[in-house]
């Protein structure tokens, strides 16, 4: 097993959640290639701004962060569609299967 790689948390469990109906693999339409790609630089440059390195660690604290907010604003993933935050999770979960955090 690579190292870093952790079977249940929760990069692992949202991969699976959201790869039921999101586009988490390569085969995706450009505008979606583009959205993803615009959200996980942000994501990559908000983890790495103060010197850090994208991590396990530091992807799982992005995203717990994240759907903390979501949730605050009353956000839940039910939705029609690609919204904003659907992005972002798609695109930190996407960043966490190219890093080899997840399968």
């Amino acid at each position: 097993m690579r190292p870093g790689y952790f079977a249940e948390g929760p990069l692992a469990r949202l991969t699976r959640e959201f790869g039921l109906f999101g586009p988490l693999g390569d085969s995706t339409e450009p505008w979606m290639t583009a959205e993803l790609d615009q959200h996980a630089a942000a994501v990559r440059d908000s983890i790495v701004a103060d010197g850090g390195r994208l991590t396990r660690l530091g992807l799982s604290r992005y995203l717990d962060g994240f759907m903390d907010g979501c949730r605050e604003r009353g956000w839940h993933s039910s939705c029609d569609g690609y919204d904003w935050e659907t992005l972002r999770v798609l695109a930190v979960l996407r960043l966490a299967k190219e890093h080899g955090f997840v399968r």
